[in-house]
């Protein structure tokens, strides 16, 4: 005989709820798992040196920096020791030269001239400021110069017909111009003028006391010719200028290259010339041994 067992609502609620519960319970242990496996298929995040090829490369070069730093330090050292040993036991070779042997002024400055150069200064030392071939970097002569019959009658002054000059700088360079164009243009073999003189206040050595100059035709071999660099026509020059050529001249009497009784004349006097420029000329005219005729 079969029994039939019916149950209530509540219990098969009950049932129901329990069926739930499980299955809920195996799908949450499901999912747990499946996190675990994730987990554990999840690789570990590692440092690898490979992707750092700077530090890498200093790890595996260091000794290499290391040997040349201190044999850099060792060779600095070895220098600084030699120049210590050559400094306080080495004894100093020292060329004594006394000073008659010099042909210049101690307390004067010394300047450059090219190596075997063969320019000599034609003058002794002066009261003034001379400024020799030498410090001007004349050019050499072609050939040697035609010497004077010393001491000449007269003085002539010129003008350059160039820029006025207000020092050593500008003056030096006119008077390297004017030799070039003597040279290279007139076919002289040196500058026409035995000296010159700047608005500087110095006077600038040329032919010098004993070479006969190119300057006025016909009166070369008698007379010393001077220069005033610049042009004077409508004015004079600085009176340090005038100065200048006074003390040159008095000098050459002093030295008996220029007679006692010189007499100063000037281009426009004997050829067809405006030299020295009318303003100049008008200051010379005023000068003791001026003269109107030679």
């Amino acid at each position: 005989m079969s029994t039939i067992v019916i149950s209530s609502p509540s219990e098969q609620n009950s049932d129901n709820e329990t069926s739930d519960n499980e299955a809920q319970f195996e799908i949450r242990e499901i999912h747990e798992s499946e996190s675990e496996s994730e987990r554990n298929e999840t690789p570990e995040i590692t440092h690898n040196t490979k992707d750092f090829p700077l530090t890498d490369l200093l790890r595996r070069h260091l000794g290499t920096v290391l040997i040349c730093a201190l044999s850099s330090v060792s060779f600095l050292l070895m220098v600084a020791i030699i120049i210590l040993f050559q400094r306080n036991f080495m004894p100093a070779t020292v060329n004594v030269v006394s000073h008659e042997q010099t042909n210049f002024h101690i307390d004067e400055p010394l300047t450059e001239t090219p190596i075997e150069s063969k320019v000599v200064s034609l003058v002794p030392e002066s009261k003034f400021k001379l400024v020799s071939r030498l410090e001007w970097l004349a050019q050499p002569p072609a050939h040697p110069a035609k010497p004077f019959h010393t001491p000449v009658p007269y003085v002539i002054i010129h003008h350059t017909a160039t820029e006025d000059c207000s020092s050593r700088a500008q003056c030096t360079f006119i008077v390297r111009f004017i030799q070039i164009y003597h040279i290279e243009n007139r076919r002289w073999w040196d500058i026409g003028y035995n000296f010159l003189v700047g608005g500087d206040g110095e006077a600038y050595e040329g032919r010098g006391w004993k070479s006969v100059g190119a300057h006025t035709s016909l009166h070369n071999a008698q007379s010393i010719g001077i220069a005033f660099i610049g042009s004077f026509d409508s004015h004079k020059p600085p009176e340090k200028q005038i100065a200048a050529c006074k003390d040159l001249i008095a000098e050459g009497v002093e030295l008996e290259y220029i007679k006692r009784d010189y007499k100063v004349l000037t281009p426009r006097q004997l050829q067809l010339s405006n030299s020295p420029g009318a303003a100049l000329y008008e200051d010379i005219k005023t000068w003791n041994h001026w003269t109107q005729s030679p």
